[in-house]
């Protein structure tokens, strides 16, 4: 089986069908943090995520968070609370990458490293037509930081 991208166009193919739930995205990504309430802070400083739902346990630690970002949720959840995952980390990265649309790319990644955040790869032009850079975050995440720029390299 051969696939081919319509006319040269990488986005050519994109849904646009609308949620049955209004608010919420396809796809909610669930994330762990050994301290949920620092990923909280981060998010909302560093990128503008919206805290939408932040959730305490008995003795007030909050095991669950709820963030949205232009319409995408992410979870953030304590280890053990909803599975058996642990916080990654430096040493042991996850196995896949976030590629998040942002206004200005040098800008994102200046908010992050200023909050603790790591360069990993500079901005540069990809043959899609993003200029895109990857930052680790302070919890071992990778991002791929991009904004839309036609002049393709």
């Amino acid at each position: 089986m051969s696939y081919s991208m319509p006319d040269g166009d990488w986005f050519a193919n994109v849904e646009a069908r609308p949620h049955p739930w209004p608010g919420l995205a396809w796809n909610t990504v669930g994330l762990v943090y050994d301290d949920v309430d620092a990923a909280v802070e981060f998010y909302a400083k560093a990128l503008g995520m919206v805290p939408i739902a932040v959730l305490p346990d008995e003795g007030g630690h909050t095991f669950f968070a709820r963030m949205r970002y232009r319409g995408t949720n992410i979870t953030l959840n304590r280890p053990g609370w909803d599975s058996d995952l642990s916080q990654t980390t430096p040493d042991a990265p996850p196995h896949f990458i976030f590629y998040l649309y942002v206004d200005d790319v040098q800008q994102a990644v200046a908010s992050m490293e200023a909050r603790g955040a790591t360069g990993v790869m500079p901005a540069a032009q990809t043959p899609w037509g993003d200029l895109r850079a990857r930052v680790r975050d302070p919890f071992g995440y990778l991002w791929d930081l991009a904004q839309r720029n036609d002049s393709r390299a």
